[in-house]
């Protein structure tokens, strides 16, 4: 994967679940085999999951300190059921990137679970989904008040 010169493909598996999405929808940013030919459709099988192409840029999450990690998603709008989706989601959606090699689709090589859709917007040409870990520096601590009625033996 590091390497300077490779025959590998390094490639992105898309996977965004909303309550109201009936099924996830799966994406691959390689067209690594042909799924059909009526409508020609190529995309990537993994785990016996499939993964339907469209080519997407990944901004991997940064490693800042004074923020949570963070990443964006920018899938070309190749298929018009992709936007009836995003455009029917009203409230935040999970987002889960997963890299695996083309000759071994089976073994993810590196993982991003659990990432928030904070925001989405599309255009005629792209769909650009916005994505964040929720930030453990927003949760309160101590996560409990130290006060009489709550631990009545300190006091």
């Amino acid at each position: 994967m590091n390497s300077q010169e490779t025959g590998e493909v390094m490639v992105g598996l898309l996977t965004l679940t909303h309550p109201s999405f009936p099924t996830p929808l799966l994406l691959s940013s390689d067209p690594t085999e042909r799924l059909s030919d009526e409508p020609l459709t190529y995309g990537t099988i993994s785990r016996g999951d499939t993964y339907t192409f469209c080519p997407m840029v990944v901004s991997l999450p940064d490693d800042l300190g004074e923020r949570a990690p963070a990443a964006r998603f920018m899938v070309e709008n190749v298929s018009r059921k992709i936007v009836e989706q995003i455009r029917g989601i009203s409230s935040p959606g999970i987002a889960k990137l997963e890299l695996v090699l083309g000759s071994s689709p089976d073994n993810v090589e590196i993982g991003y679970p659990d990432f928030q859709v904070s925001r989405a917007q599309y255009n005629a040409n792209v769909i650009t989904l916005e994505v964040s870990i929720d930030a453990l520096t927003d949760e309160p601590y101590p996560a409990e008040t130290f006060n009489p009625s709550g631990f009545p033996g300190l006091f």
